[in-house]
């Protein structure tokens, strides 16, 4: 595709932000031959030469409404904002409409309960969370099993996975349909693809052989919601035990000194009360509650020396002013210690020993949603995050325990326990961190699945095979296809690239027609929710659907030779 000036496009898709996101959506958009134009403001030298070549690029805020003009935002058709900032992006989605009331609006937004506010006021528009839509991916990942990608229907969490055919079964042993009633576990599973060798064979039906070495491609939906594995008592005794566990190992790390001035001070305690109950005739209780007050200087004036010999009353000043002394130190040291130290590097410690959690590193957008995600699977989560003011340590703090360190540092991978992990998923801003990350998870923990985001494709491509991790992930990669999807079709639930296809995976009513023209798009109707009915079933080969029936689809979009690097 050669760059045309915006003024000579019509009907295209203006894209405003080329981050990471924007530039895959661009690439994509490059592939599918539709007609673009790029509003960016910061972004790398290649990204820019790269689009710059495809396709009209105005340099600049998107917010500018020139910009927007001459990106030819009133003959567009829609209009894609992907920068970083959701209020940049709330902005440009509505100078579109202001502009040209009848354009399409998508938005990248993090914040997914003002979605579908923003989506009801606007019209014609969809609101997606990067971070939402990237995150079962490598939720799934640390479980063991490959998401191409996810989705909700009817408050059902869905994935789409590959199935590989194992065994030595000839080509025509086995059917889709026998290998489909084998992986449902319970739940809804519809065919999307087959694939064998370079060959990939789109909507099969439950007939189609397939033998060893071949792979389907799925779309899988929950049978039932699943339910937290962990109830409201086990997790009361989980933090317990946690808690527990974490004061022991405080108190192992605690200073010598302030152990040896608790000795001391106990022992001075204990003494006095044997010395007052023998001397002055008082009860233990009464003698332990006199040799307190005498000690914290607290002096309620209901017991006293005034009558008592001499030399009490010199053993009782000098409980006063040793027991004075070392209380003040050690209430000193211990409001140093409290101070320093939270309650949940106290848990986080009571973690360390642990065995069979999931391990974050990095809690951002990306990571908050993996520890949620997580957690309502019923998972136990430790996070670890490298600076405690980081926007979502306290929000990540009321689903997991959080550890605040380097995490490439050997105390912070002990006091989240990292050899005892089952998982450990690194999701930082920065690809070197992640792969340090993972490399020192395996070194500590062999059998420990690992799984890294990395942005640079080039290096998740050599990384991928050569290294002993679970998965090398993109979020970008993973999400962007769903942005375009949404582009070409509204009612997109999910997208991803399979072979030379861009798969979009949509929901509507059986009797509605596409909101907006989808191309020359293949179609291919999966599941059925019929009116009226709670559950999901696959769609039967000629079944007759009734017009408010919910159907769920794919539509295949050819894809020419990326001309992005």
């Amino acid at each position: 595709m050669t760059a045309r000036s915006a003024d000579a496009l019509s009907r295209h898709v203006v894209v405003c932000g080329l981050g990471h996101v924007g530039f895959r959506v661009a690439s994509l958009l490059s592939r599918l031959g539709e007609p673009f134009a790029v509003i960016a403001g910061s972004t790398r030298d290649e990204w820019r030469s790269a689009v710059a070549g495809l396709a009209p690029l105005l340099s600049g805020d998107a917010r500018d409404e020139r910009l927007l003009r001459a990106a030819g935002i009133e003959r567009a058709r829609v209009v894609l904002a992907v920068t970083d900032d959701d209020r940049a992006n709330v902005s440009i989605a509505l100078d579109a409409k202001r502009l040209n009331p009848s354009i399409a609006v998508v938005v990248r937004l993090f914040d997914q309960q003002l979605a579908p506010l923003l989506e009801g006021s606007l019209g014609n528009a969809r609101a997606l969370s990067a971070s939402a839509l990237a995150a079962p991916g490598f939720v799934a990942a640390a479980l063991g099993a490959g998401a191409l990608g996810a989705f909700e229907f009817f408050g059902r969490s869905g994935l789409i996975e590959e199935i590989a055919v194992g065994g030595s079964e000839s080509r025509t042993s086995r059917t889709i349909g026998s290998l489909l009633s084998e992986a449902s576990r319970g739940d809804v599973v519809a065919v999307i693809a087959r694939h064998r060798d370079r060959e990939v064979v789109l909507a099969p039906d439950s007939a189609t052989p397939v033998a060893a070495g071949d792979r389907v491609t799925v779309a899988r939906v929950a049978g039932r919601e699943e339910p937290s594995s962990h109830g409201p008592r086990s997790r009361v005794v989980e933090a317990a035990l946690a808690l527990f566990g974490g004061l022991r190992e405080w108190w192992r790390e605690t200073p010598f000194v302030l152990r040896a001035l608790l000795a001391v001070l106990t022992a001075i305690v204990l003494a006095s009360v044997v010395f007052f109950h023998v001397a002055l005739g008082l009860a233990p209780v009464d003698a332990l509650y006199f040799v307190v007050t005498t000690v914290t200087t607290t002096g309620y004036g209901d017991f006293n020396l005034m009558a008592a010999s001499w030399y009490v009353k010199v053993y009782g000043m000098l409980v006063m002013l040793s027991g004075a002394a070392l209380f003040a130190v050690l209430v000193s040291i211990a409001t140093d210690l409290v101070v320093s130290t939270r309650l949940a590097d106290v848990l986080a410690r009571g973690r360390s020993r642990r065995q069979g959690h999931i391990v974050v590193v990095g809690i951002g957008t990306v990571g908050y949603r993996v520890v949620r995600e997580l957690k309502r699977r019923g998972e136990t989560v430790v996070a670890i995050e490298h600076k405690e003011t980081s926007e979502f340590v306290e929000a990540a703090r009321s689903l997991a325990t959080v550890v605040v360190g380097n995490a490439r540092a050997e105390e912070t991978q002990r006091r989240a326990g990292l050899t005892g992990a089952k998982a450990v998923v690194a999701v930082t801003d920065d690809d070197l961190t992640n792969l340090g990350i993972g490399l020192a998870a395996k070194q500590a923990h062999s059998g420990c699945r690992v799984v890294l985001r990395v942005f640079d494709g080039a290096l998740a491509e050599k990384m991928r095979g050569r290294l002993d991790v679970a998965a090398v992930l993109s979020a970008s990669g993973i999400v962007a296809p769903t942005f375009v999807g949404a582009v070409l079709c509204p009612e997109t639930l999910s997208g991803f690239v399979l072979g030379d296809h861009l798969v979009v995976l949509f929901h509507r009513k059986a009797g509605t027609a596409p909101a907006l023209p989808c191309g020359a798009a293949e179609e291919h109707l999966l599941l059925v929710r019929r009116n009226g009915e709670a559950g999901l079933r696959a769609l039967a080969a000629g079944e007759q659907l009734g017009a408010d029936d919910d159907v769920l689809g794919v539509r295949w979009f050819p894809l020419a030779s990326s001309s992005i690097a």
